[in-house]
């Protein structure tokens, strides 16, 4: 158990770290993108150019709200900040509430789990459309993902590959995971991060259980027994 604690704790930091690194560059980016709009009602020319360099500037703001809600919702079941409803723990005996603590965190670590599922099955069947901005018509008649083309085709085509897109796709596309668009490979942080939920609520169900058999502790002790302390806040 202690093992299982050191492992939670370090991948709770690495969740932290993340989510911030994220929110500081949606602040950077949603700062930019605002100075760039009155700047351009100021009549400086460039200030439209670089707008449109940054066109993806929308799409990564929601991406990234779509990572910091996920990271942040992983990290309040880690540290039992999570919304609960405790009316009816509070009043039964601590046997009987250990149990309903055991239920609940098995039942909501099933339903994380089919719903990391069901969200990675949606962006496995998405990704099998490629967007008509990734396609590229070929001279054969053919058409395939411009980061499959060969370079020398598209500079003949006057197109541009993205290289950072294209190597995490291949990557991704090592361990199977699909990848069309860099909107797609910023969905992939849901699936993860509600699988990470679901072992953290299956074991803090597990850890009521037994505390149940010992007769039944105070929440704070059945927490505990889960890897969290509700003082410090940390597993």
């Amino acid at each position: 158990m202690e093992l299982l604690r050191r492992i939670d704790r370090g991948i709770s930091r690495g969740e932290a770290a993340v989510a911030t690194l994220v929110l500081l560059a949606m602040i950077v980016v949603a700062a930019a993108q605002a100075l760039l709009r009155n700047l351009t009602n100021t009549g400086a020319g460039w200030a439209n150019e670089a707008l449109t360099q940054i066109a993806w500037a929308d799409q990564f703001l929601q991406k990234g709200t779509l990572w910091v809600a996920f990271l942040g919702a992983s990290l309040a079941v880690h540290s039992n900040k999570h919304i609960g409803i405790d009316v009816l723990s509070r009043v039964v005996p601590p046997v009987v509430r250990s149990i309903i603590h055991g239920i609940i965190g098995v039942a909501a670590g099933v339903i994380c789990f089919y719903l990391a599922r069901v969200f990675y099955m949606s962006i496995v069947i998405n990704a099998a459309d490629v967007p008509l901005d990734y396609e590229v018509l070929l001279p054969s008649g053919n058409r395939g993902h411009l980061c499959d083309i060969a370079g020398s085709e598209l500079a003949s085509q006057g197109i541009d590959r993205p290289d950072l897109f294209c190597a995490i796709r291949h990557l991704l596309g090592k361990i199977g995971v699909p990848a069309t668009t860099p909107e797609t490979v910023m969905q992939l942080i849901v699936p993860p991060a509600l699988m990470l939920m679901s072992v953290r609520f299956v074991l803090k169900g597990i850890g009521s259980f037994i505390a149940a058999t010992k007769g039944g502790e105070r929440i704070e002790e059945v927490h505990e027994l889960a890897g969290v302390d509700l003082e410090k806040g940390e597993g």
